[in-house]
Parts: C-alpha cells; sequence; structure tokens
C-alpha cells in the first residue's frame, strides 16, 4: 500500500502547504492590523484627553481671569495662575507623544500635530501676556480700561475654538491613515486567501486528474473484467497498470480469476455427477412412495382386520373386538364404527369385547365414547361378551352403563334383536 500512500500523502503535504501558508498570511496580517489599531487607539486617546483637557483650562483661565476682572478676587488671580501652570504641563505632554507618530511614517500627520503644538503654544503666551496685563485693583478700571481685555479674551476663545476645529481635523487624519493601513492589510489577507484557493483548486483538480487516472479508470476496468467473470467471458488476464495498491487488486484479480475459472470447471463436472446422482436418487424416491403407498394400503387394511364391522343383517352391524385395546386402537374402532354405521345406514352396533381380556377405566372409558358417537347417528348401540372378571372391574372402576344393552354372547343378542322387530 505504499505507492498509494505516498500519492495520498503527496496531496495531503500539497494541502497542509496552502493551509499553513495561507493560516501564516492571515496571523501576520491580523497582527499587523492589530498593531496599527493599538496604535490608533494609543494617539487619539492620548491626543483626545490631552487636547480635551487642554481647552477646558482655557476656558477655566478665561472664566477665572473675568471673573478677577469684575470682582478683584485675589483668589480668582492665584487660580488663573494655576490654569497657565496646567497649560504648560499639557503643552509639555503634547511634546512627548511625538514618538508616537513616527509609526505611521506619514509627514501631514507629523507636521499638523507639530502645528497643533504651535497653536496650544500661541494660545498659552496670549494667555500669560492677558495675565500678566492684569492689574493689582481691576475694580478701579474704568469701562474704557476694560475693552482691551475683553477683546483680549475674545481672542484667547477664538484662537481655542480654531484649535479645537485643526484638533478635529488631525485626529480625521490620523483615523483615515489608519483606515488605508487596515485596507491595505485586508487587501493582502484576501489575495493570500485568493491565492490560496487557486492554488487548492489547481490541486484538487490535479488529484481528481490524478485519482482518474490512477485509481477511477483501474477500478472500471476491474469492474468490467468482474461482470465479464461473473458472466463467464473473461478468459484473458486482466492488465497490470502500476505498481501501487491498485497493481496489486489488479493481480490479486487475476489469481482469483484464474481460480474461479479452475473452480467453476470442477463445480460443472461435479454438477454432471450430482445431476446423475440426483436422477438416480428421484428414481429410487419414486419407488419408495410406491413401497410407502403400498404400504399404507397393507396398513389400512391391518386397521380394518385389527377392528373389523360386519354385517349381520340388513339394519345390523357386529364389530368384535379382540386382545388389548390402547388408545389407539381404541380411536380405530371409532372411526370404524363411524364410517361403517353412516355409510350403511345401520339402526343397530353390536360392540362384541369377548375377546378383550381387560378392561380398565381408559379403555371403558373410550368404549363409552364409541356408543356415544354413534348413537349420535341414529343407532342403537348394544354390549357383548362382558366376562365376569371384566364386569367386575368395571364395577370395581365405578363405571355406569346406564342405557346401554348388554348381552352374555353374540347369539342372544342376535335373537334378541331379532325378536324385538
Amino acid at each position: 500500500m505504499r505507492g498509494l500512500m505516498r500519492k495520498v500523502a503527496g496531496l495531503a503535504i500539497g494541502y497542509a502547504v496552502i493551509l499553513v501558508g495561507l493560516a501564516a498570511s492571515i496571523v501576520i496580517n491580523v497582527n499587523e492590523m492589530r498593531v496599527v489599531a493599538k496604535e490608533l487607539d494609543e494617539v487619539i486617546i492620548s491626543d483626545v484627553k490631552t487636547i480635551a483637557a487642554y481647552n477646558l483650562t482655557v476656558q477655566q483661565f478665561v472664566t477665572e481671569a473675568q471673573s478677577y476682572l469684575q470682582t478683584g478676587d485675589s483668589g480668582e488671580y492665584e487660580e488663573s495662575a494655576e490654569m497657565l501652570a496646567e497649560l504648560e504641563a499639557l503643552i509639555g505632554v503634547l511634546n512627548e507623544s511625538d514618538a508616537t507618530y513616527e509609526g505611521f511614517y506619514d509627514a501631514m500627520v507629523i507636521e499638523q500635530h507639530k502645528a497643533l503644538k504651535q497653536a496650544a503654544t500661541a494660545i498659552l503666551s496670549m494667555s500669560q501676556r492677558l495675565y500678566a496685563d492684569l492689574p493689582s485693583h481691576p475694580e478701579d478700571l474704568a469701562p474704557d480700561q476694560r475693552e482691551p481685555f475683553y477683546a483680549s479674551f475674545e481672542t484667547i476663545e477664538e484662537a481655542r475654538e480654531a484649535f479645537t476645529e485643526q484638533t478635529n481635523q488631525h485626529l480625521a487624519l490620523i483615523r483615515g491613515i489608519a483606515r488605508q493601513q487596515i485596507d491595505k492589510s485586508l487587501t493582502f489577507t484576501f489575495a493570500g486567501i485568493a491565492l490560496a484557493l487557486v492554488g487548492m483548486v489547481a490541486l484538487t483538480g490535479g488529484a481528481l486528474w490524478a485519482m482518474q487516472r490512477w485509481v477511477v479508470q483501474p477500478l472500471r476496468a476491474v469492474t468490467a473484467a468482474a461482470d465479464l467473470l461473473s458472466a463467464g467471458q473473461l478468459h484473458d488476464e486482466l492488465k497490470v497498470t502500476s505498481n501501487d495498491e491498485i497493481g496489486l487488486l489488479q493481480q490479486t484479480f487475476n489469481r482469483m480469476a484464474a481460480t474461479i475459472r479452475q473452480q467453476t470447471a470442477a463445480l460443472e463436472s461435479n454438477y454432471r455427477e450430482m445431476a446423475r446422482a440426483r436422477d438416480e436418487m428421484e428414481a429410487a424416491n419414486r419407488r419408495m412412495s410406491e413401497q410407502l403407498t403400498l404400504i399404507d394400503q397393507q396398513q389400512q387394511m391391518i386397521r380394518e382386520l385389527s377392528v373389523p364391522v360386519l354385517p349381520v343383517r340388513l339394519d345390523t352391524l357386529v364389530m368384535p373386538l379382540i386382545g388389548g385395546l390402547d388408545a389407539v386402537r381404541l380411536a380405530q374402532a371409532r372411526e370404524q364404527a363411524l364410517t361403517k354405521v353412516a355409510a350403511s345406514g345401520a339402526r343397530r352396533l353390536l360392540l362384541d369385547v369377548t375377546g378383550v381380556p381387560v378392561i380398565d377405566n381408559d379403555t371403558a372409558q373410550g368404549l363409552i365414547q364409541i356408543m356415544h358417537a354413534v348413537r349420535l347417528l341414529g343407532a342403537e348401540v348394544s354390549l357383548i361378551g362382558i366376562r365376569p372378571e371384566v364386569a367386575q372391574s368395571i364395577v370395581s372402576l365405578g363405571i355406569s352403563l346406564n342405557g346401554v344393552r348388554t348381552y352374555s354372547d353374540l347369539q342372544h343378542a342376535l335373537l334378541q334383536t331379532k325378536n324385538s322387530l
């Protein structure tokens, strides 16, 4: 089986190589997409947090500065200073995130990030100048002296809104670049899958062709040869096409075909011998059947002779019973009595038991059954020849013969029946 196993193993290895390559391609591309997604999360989350905190801090600074300008509360002045320090720290965080953008390899993203830092720095500078210009006693300022401060507040707010818009554009650009990289990875993945499918289709087609040539065609040849062999028409050997399992099957088939031809010839010879023996057996069976028929006829005659029913008058029959009466003889006697009474139309049956040496309970019951059966046919039954010892046995057994006429011998019975006519 090594030849065919090597072919199947080669096919399996080919499929395994394609599947491993496909799996490796999918794993690589998935890892790349995971890295891109992770970098995207880091960039967006970091920038969103920092910029949101920066915007909030700018708003808080403007609010605290405006409140100080109106109330002159020194606590609000100090809180404005704290807001400026926090803005400086947030710009430092933006500076530290430069390394994150190097993984995108996109100059536009880096330039936009630099522009964001510059815009944040500009807002910080405006806020610092505003804070430095705040008077120590803002409640003494005239209305016209307050106008420049309000104009600065509006300028800072406009710069903050522009900074927010610039931030949104920056984040949208990052998402677009990340999406492009993900699309690129997906394209490579689908290309790898398509290439693997093409390879598998090609390998499957080659496998089907090889299967057709190496397996299907030889098996069809074996099947056709088997059909010819079953019809008794295969006289040549099957061509061996390979050295693998198929070739071994072809060689085995040739040996089997040769053996079958030899055995068929032997079977034909045996069949002819069996046919002769069968004819002889059938002839012997016929002879045996004829003998059995003759034996049945003889047995029927013996049964009739063993329990004869004899006509003594036109309407009277006598049945002399001689010897022991077992169940078989009682059944024969009942059958004979019924048959003869029905056939002759007799009105009387004389049952002579003079020759019966012993009448036990079973015998007596059998005789009573004969009497009852004959009475059902409309004939009278009389019991003849009961010897003293038999009468004593009947009495001791408690068998009742009420309604049954009994006579000492056949002569008295015939005389009595004649007188009753």
